[in-house]
């Protein structure tokens, strides 16, 4: 214990001091929670910077960080195509969606995405259905999540996997109940600063380790000459099809959409605006390509996973000093910790509040949420256990198919929609759904080669415009 404790004090100090900003997040807005409104979405009284850094923390995860970051080691620089995707989405996010969405959800006084769906439609059967989408998606993003953050553990404080995972079902879990979605988007905020500097860091450091941008070039293409060339080893439509299921996201996933809740008024909102996709943009520059270069520091063989890249790359390689390396520990668990707070909350408010208590509003609906805050996050906890679930990026791009099949018809397109038909809406979620669920189990067996994320787009978004264009010609004669 005593040599342990000798070894890694640095990194203990880093992560106790990264606690303590945490309880002091949680206990500041613990006091501000009177109701419902307050702990789901802070009273709508937030700021443009804070929302931006939340957005852009609550994304990346560790399935950026680590999963994203490594896959470019398999895939080659052409990864590094999907930047194109997660940025473009981002804008689109902001300047298409978010001016729409904004007003309506506080015309309908909404406060999650199936409630705003079921406002929008009137009709109480799709925001139950839609409420049964998100804990389903939600539950699976989150044992890869919980995966990355549990790797990040165990490599650099030599923590027993399974003790890691326990590690961070508890943190996490406890500052969510506490303070709700101040405290989350509070505690994102530092963390997305921290991921900013972290990403431009480990890039700077990698390249500086390499001998420079032209030898690291040149020692990757002795390798394999594919990881630098184009089209390189994987096919473009394999990028942009993983890229598509995990950038969609930014569209219609709600702890993307629960940061627009919370903005204050229009000033904060063009603020964010500008702001969260410039951070995406740098943060993407800087972490797709981690992988492939990294074969010029990592000898063959020695990795057995995409998603070990990174945390090989800070424990083996010596890329940064004592201290630095520490401080990337926190970098690493903030990725984590900032996805699975906000998910967590989400799920947690959708069960409560739309699918057992779609009226309640005090105190009481605020205690029961919290203890769906402690349900769900123990599911995935133990789900997390089993290290042999699919690779990160592989996990988060299902959940992203599901969201966007799902709900890019009735939630993107339906914002612009002057009359949306609510059978146009529960047949695209329910058709999308079965999509992406059956052709994600084909491929498993090797039936179909193609990603999920198409077969799902073209039906659910088809079977929406579909019955939607019929439900407006029918009432037009």
């Amino acid at each position: 214990m005593m040599d342990w404790l000798s070894e890694h004090w640095l990194s203990l100090a880093c992560v106790a001091v990264y606690l303590g900003i945490l309880v002091r997040h949680a206990i500041v807005a613990y006091r501000h929670v009177n109701s419902l409104e307050d702990y789901i979405v802070a009273g709508r009284s937030l700021g443009g910077w804070v929302i931006a850094f939340s957005f852009y923390a609550t994304f990346m995860s560790t399935n950026t960080f680590i999963g994203a970051a490594g896959k470019s080691w398999k895939y080659g620089l052409v990864w590094c195509a999907s930047g194109v995707i997660f940025v473009g989405l981002c804008g689109v996010s902001w300047f298409v969606v978010a001016p729409r969405f904004v007003p309506l959800t506080r015309t309908y006084q909404s406060l999650t995405v199936a409630d705003f769906l079921g406002h929008r439609y009137s009709s109480p059967l799709v925001r139950r259905c839609a409420a049964v989408i998100v804990v389903l998606a939600s539950v699976i993003y989150l044992v890869a999540i919980f995966k990355g953050a549990s790797i990040a553990l165990e490599t650099a404080l030599s923590i027993p996997y399974f003790w890691s995972v326990i590690l961070v079902f508890t943190v996490v879990t406890s500052y969510t109940l506490a303070g709700g979605f101040e405290s989350v988007v509070l505690t994102d905020a530092l963390q997305g600063v921290l991921m900013l500097f972290g990403a431009v860091g480990l890039l700077t450091a990698l390249v500086i380790a390499g001998g420079g941008p032209s030898q690291i070039l040149d020692t990757v293409r002795l390798q394999d000459p594919a990881l630098v060339s184009w089209p390189g080893p994987t096919s473009l439509w394999t990028v942009f099809g993983i890229s598509l299921a995990v950038g969609i996201k930014f569209l219609v996933e709600p702890r993307q959409l629960s940061r627009f809740y919370g903005l204050r008024d229009a000033k904060a909102a063009r603020l964010a605006a500008c702001v969260a996709p410039v951070i995406v943009l740098i943060t993407y520059f800087c972490l797709l390509p981690l992988g492939a270069l990294a074969h010029a520091v990592i000898p063959q063989g020695a990795i057995e996973s995409t998603d070990h890249v990174v945390p090989y790359l800070l424990e083996r390689t010596q890329l940064f000093g004592p201290l630095m390396s520490s401080l990337f520990l926190v970098v690493l668990l903030s990725a984590a910790m900032s996805s699975i707070d906000s998910v967590l909350l989400v799920t947690a408010s959708s069960i409560e509040h739309d699918l057992i208590s779609p009226n309640a509003n005090g105190l009481q609906a605020v205690n029961r949420t919290r203890c769906w805050v402690v349900v769900v996050s123990l599911v995935t906890t133990i789900a997390a256990v089993n290290p042999r679930v699919d690779d990160i990026v592989s996990v988060t791009s299902l959940s992203g198919s599901m969201y966007g099949a799902c709900f890019l018809g009735p939630l993107v397109v339906g914002l612009y929609w002057r009359r949306p038909d609510a059978t146009a809406a529960f047949c695209s979620m329910a058709c999308g759904a079965v999509t992406v669920a059956g052709w994600y189990l084909a491929r498993k067996l090797d039936h179909v080669a193609m990603l999920e994320i198409y077969p799902g787009l073209l039906v659910g978004l088809g079977v929406y415009i579909g019955l939607g264009c019929r439900h407006r010609w029918r009432t037009a004669t």
